[in-house]
């Protein structure tokens, strides 16, 4: 692949859930085709199986960034995909690969200043999933209604003339942060990639974008999500990790505009 002011190492996403119905699927496609790099892993949930079966809820839309992702990897880019919880039905196929896309329960990717990141999704450090699965498709669902009935508002907000509401985001936002505080996901992670060596982990899960670099040089990534956040974590050639939220595509009268398409929020390592 040819260099470019958008290539980079590598970059890391999860959290898509193709199939629901928060899912930003233009933000994702906007992303793949500015963005090039030569490894790109798909750190888990990029297929909703939970909520993701309802009826028309898959749209074009969402076939469309699965052939985008098969043709990047057919494109020369090294594929990974570490399925989550909701895309285990694709663990099946753990230790082989689908469409030149490699897929495992974990990677370990080495980067270009030497350091040693373990890639998994996370889901099975938390125990709503492991202990309380039950609990856990509630949840989903409950998100997925509170999806729909905040575009059913804002829709009706639009015809009145009046700015749009995100409660649901906020509402999953808790949810997930009450997950992540109760289990102890993010101290749990930490300490298996610490005992088994690794210089870092990179995540997803809990849908909490962000990049810690501890004194000891231990790095915490968590790539976030493409439902409430729209991010995604890139290694650039010097081995720095970055943090990218991205911003919707501009609309046509609006492409003179020299402002980039995104804007870094983070920069976590060097």
């Amino acid at each position: 692949m040819t260099d470019s002011p958008s290539h980079v190492r590598a970059t890391f996403v999860s959290d898509i859930h193709l199939g629901s119905h928060g899912c930003k699927t233009e933000r994702v496609q906007d992303f793949l085709r500015q963005v090039t790099c030569d490894q790109l892993y798909l750190v888990g949930d990029i297929i909703d199986g939970w909520v993701g079966k309802g009826h028309k809820k898959w749209t074009q839309d969402h076939t469309d960034v699965i052939l985008a992702l098969l043709a990047t990897a057919k494109g020369g880019c090294e594929v990974y995909y570490t399925p989550g919880n909701h895309d285990d039905f694709v663990r099946r196929l753990n230790g082989g690969e689908l469409g030149n896309v490699t897929i495992d329960h974990s990677f370990i990717h080495t980067t270009a200043d030497g350091k040693s990141l373990l890639v998994v999704h996370g889901d099975l450090f938390d125990t709503t999933v492991t202990k309380y699965r039950p609990l856990a498709f509630i949840g989903a669902y409950l998100n997925e209604y509170m999806a729909v009935m905040n575009s059913v508002v804002n829709k009706n907000r639009k015809a009145k003339g009046k700015r749009p509401l995100d409660f649901a985001a906020t509402v999953k936002k808790g949810v997930k942060g009450f997950i992540a505080k109760k289990t102890d996901y993010e101290s749990e992670i930490i300490a298996f990639a610490r005992e088994h060596g690794f210089d870092g982990v990179v995540c997803g899960h809990v849908h909490r974008p962000r990049i810690d670099v501890m004194a000891d040089g231990f790095v915490y990534v968590n790539t976030g999500d493409w439902v409430e956040h729209c991010t995604a974590v890139v290694e650039h050639a010097d081995g720095r990790l970055e943090l990218l939220n991205w911003s919707p595509p501009a609309a046509p009268e609006r492409e003179h505009d020299t402002q980039p398409i995104f804007k870094r929020f983070r920069s976590g390592m060097r």
